[in-house]
């Protein structure tokens, strides 16, 4: 199985709100997406391309993927104001049609020539927020290679479009997310998954939903996650990395079946009373390539973090002033 990028959890925020995106890089986030869409009002939205460039510098002095979303109905205007170095995707909140994702696609390589981009650098989301996406999700899926991640079929516009109330006890989104997690798999695309868990609160910071959240994510194939509040970064990222006491059974599941069952010409064995077969094998070879991966993201943003720290304090050091007490 391929390791997916590693997007355990990310913060969504406005990119024109000067505080969130200043700080955001400290947050600890796999990924961050700079919001052009719903959280920026329509008067706005030419002042939010004007800074997305420097914006996406900021956001990303901490190793963080850094994702745009756009808008649907401004797809070139965007496009063309978000793509810059340091930007590794776009995604479209309210995509309806593999058409849409197409003429993103021409967007972007246009844009990638004109300034230099190595060519597919920059990738694409989608996320299917009404009936009608999720009915064209086949189609939308496979409407250009650079579709890496593809989600959707729940949330709040897709509340409103099926005349559900959103906090509720029970899983009003269950088909249409399942089928969105479906095909993604099907297709090999990076996936937002979400096992039901009641809320009826709302509450975009509760950490300890978010960590059982994420935990039956990754206990259902899940490997990302997101957010709006910092809250909920740590508990996202302590839930969908495997604990240790799993790493390391995985690497006794594995040698088992490499030294007691294939060596040995046999389809599968017993260890500790679990029947270990290629498929186990399997499971738990992803399990280790992903907590590796995982353990290297986190690697990468510390080192990120450590560096962009030290510019700020040398570039805050006038010349010839100490700088220790």
């Amino acid at each position: 199985m391929a390791i997916r990028e590693v997007r355990r959890a990310g913060l969504t925020m406005p990119i024109n709100n000067p505080r969130f995106v200043n700080n955001s890089w400290l947050r600890n986030c796999d990924h961050i997406t700079l919001d052009f869409e719903d959280s920026v009002p329509q008067s706005q939205k030419p002042y939010a391309r004007i800074i997305a460039r420097e914006a996406v510098g900021l956001a990303g002095q901490g190793g963080a993927a850094i994702n745009i979303r756009i808008n649907q109905g401004f797809i070139e205007a965007d496009v063309t104001a978000a793509s810059w170095p340091g930007l590794s995707s776009l995604s479209m909140g309210h995509t309806w049609s593999a058409d849409e994702v197409r003429l993103m696609d021409q967007y972007i390589t246009r844009i990638e020539r004109i300034r230099g981009l190595r060519p597919g650098s920059i990738t694409l989301g989608a996320a299917c927020d009404s009936p009608v996406g999720t009915v064209q999700s086949e189609e939308i899926v496979q409407a250009s290679p650079r579709v890496k991640n593809f989600g959707g079929g729940g949330g709040y516009d897709y509340s409103m479009q099926l005349g559900v109330d959103m906090f509720v006890g029970f899983d009003q989104f269950v088909y249409p997310r399942g089928e969105g997690a479906l095909i993604a798999r099907a297709f090999g695309k990076s996936f937002g998954i979400s096992v039901h868990l009641p809320d009826t609160s709302g509450s975009v910071a509760d950490a300890e939903r978010s960590y059982l959240q994420a935990a039956a994510n990754r206990k259902a194939g899940g490997r990302g996650g997101g957010g709006l509040h910092p809250n909920v970064v740590e508990p996202m990222i302590r839930g969908l990395t495997p604990p240790p006491e799993e790493v390391e059974q995985a690497r006794q599941v594995l040698a088992f079946y490499n030294e007691q069952v294939e060596a040995k010409g046999e389809a599968e064995g017993e260890l500790d009373g679990l029947t270990v077969d290629k498929y186990e094998a399997a499971r738990a070879s992803e399990l280790i390539e992903w907590a590796q991966a995982c353990a290297e993201m986190d690697g990468k943003k510390e080192r990120a973090r450590r560096e962009a720290i030290a510019r700020q304090e040398a570039a805050h050091t006038s010349p010839g002033q100490p700088t220790t007490a």
